[in-house]
């Protein structure tokens, strides 16, 4: 029964007070030893395992992520002792898969918070930046994953789907641009972007995605306020490293990639 309370208000705090859900309440971590501050720290990392399976389950299970899997290793009939079968190995292939997005979307949510607070010198510890991400990403980051799923597999939102992949392409373009590299995606440029053509269910859809962008940044700007004392100015800082993350990860894959295909003379 306690379970399904912490469920319902932590899904109410989701939608009517994002404040509460980021807000880390209990992280004393300018108090108490190192010891007590591992501990709070492994709490928070079951939170957010748990969530995490949470998210990836369902999908996993609904059949996102078991398209194309590899076959199956040797190792892996003989680890389970009898259990490795093809669709065990189907199913744990997908669900790494799945969890891997929202595990790497998190960690460098982490690191633009983070360092934006140090840089800022308003850090109050790493344990208040990860409540904050841990809990959004958890909350809002996941639906945003799901909902972006749901395009990829759903009949009916073309035109939605078309929407969402050809505005990817345009802002990795922009990096690829302001880096100068001769790169291209497959399927090359997107053209001009086509609204009209949108279905009462593809800009159904396309509302959701958007309110789960903005309660996303609008958590993490909380979450720098409330937990580390932040000034508005130095939250929309936060808001914007976060924003800009990608365009870190995108130049850095463009930096690596051109690097290796450098000749050696």
């Amino acid at each position: 029964m306690s379970r399904t309370v912490n469920v319902v208000s932590g899904l109410y705090d989701a939608v009517f007070r994002p404040a509460s859900l980021v807000e880390a309440r209990t992280v004393r971590e300018r108090q108490g030893s190192v010891l007590n501050q591992l501990r709070q720290f492994r709490q928070l990392v079951v939170v957010y395992v748990v969530n995490l399976a949470a998210y990836a389950g369902p999908l996993t299970v609904a059949g996102f992520g078991r398209q194309n899997v590899p076959a199956m290793p040797p190792w892996f009939e003989g680890a389970l002792a009898g259990l490795g079968t093809p669709e065990a190995w189907e199913l744990l292939y997908a669900f790494a898969q799945n969890s891997l997005f929202l595990l790497a979307a998190t960690a460098l949510t982490l690191l633009s918070v983070h360092v934006s607070m140090v840089l800022t010198l308003q850090s109050s510890g790493v344990l208040r930046s990860a409540y904050a991400v841990i809990y959004s990403t958890s909350a809002y980051l996941a639906g945003i994953f799901t909902v972006v799923w749901y395009l990829s597999t759903t009949s009916g939102v073309t035109a939605a789907r078309t929407l969402v992949v050809d505005l990817q392409k345009t802002f990795i373009y922009a990096v690829i641009d302001w880096f100068g590299a001769d790169l291209g995606l497959p399927g090359g440029r997107p053209g001009s972007l086509e609204f009209g053509q949108l279905t009462p269910h593809g800009q159904s859809v396309l509302a959701v995605l958007a309110v789960l962008v903005a309660y996303y940044l609008y958590s993490l700007y909380l979450g720098a306020r409330i937990n580390h004392g932040a000034s508005r100015t130095d939250g929309l800082l936060v808001v914007i490293a976060v924003a800009l993350s990608p365009v870190v990860y995108i130049g850095a894959s463009i930096l690596t990639y051109t690097v290796s295909t450098v000749p050696v003379p």
